[in-house]
């Protein structure tokens, strides 16, 4: 399973829901019939009804969810799909879930840490790497992250003077 997005809030009276896909350009709409939300301790399947786009989120109706009630409890879940919901990428584009797990390499071929995760943000992704005891932020943008294999588990990067010691999380 595949995080895509994150259901906002509740949309309307008859149990929709606005969501919003963290790279909705990654998803076969046509062929996604079904997703699933995390829900306390484990993931609940609902099968989707309608997808209508509205702005940059989707309200969505999903089957069994009928009352704004329900709708309500699902606000600010976790939207998941099974991989082969996901478009194909092209040369040198990543799932942010393919890099956790991955090795940082310095330039000098030292290893600065592991990838625990990876942030969506507008206009950029952030990995979060262990180094250490503590956590750091690093732009996953190709003027850093100079070469990425995730078969081998690795990611070259090449950060600027002080990233390292700055973005502290």
């Amino acid at each position: 399973m595949i995080s895509v997005g994150r259901i906002l809030r509740s949309q309307g009276k008859e149990g929709q829901v606005k969501l919003r896909f963290y790279r909705p350009g990654l998803i076969r709409f046509p062929t996604l019939k079904k997703i699933y939300i995390e829900r306390e301790g484990g993931m609940k399947e609902y099968k989707v009804e309608s997808f209508s786009r509205r702005g940059g989120a989707y309200d969505v109706k999903l089957d069994g969810v009928t009352t704004l009630a329900e709708a309500d409890s699902l606000a600010g879940a976790e939207v998941f799909v099974p991989e082969e919901g996901l478009e194909l990428l092209e040369e040198g584009e990543y799932y942010l879930h393919q890099l956790k797990g991955c090795s940082v390499i310095g330039p000098e071929g030292n290893k600065i840490g592991v990838v625990v995760d990876a942030i969506s943000v507008p206009e950029n992704n952030l990995l979060v790497v262990k180094k250490g005891g503590r956590e750091i932020l690093i732009p996953f943008h190709a003027s850093i992250c100079k070469r990425v294999n995730v078969t081998e588990k690795e990611i070259l990067v090449d950060p600027p003077a002080g990233l390292l010691d700055l973005d502290e999380v």
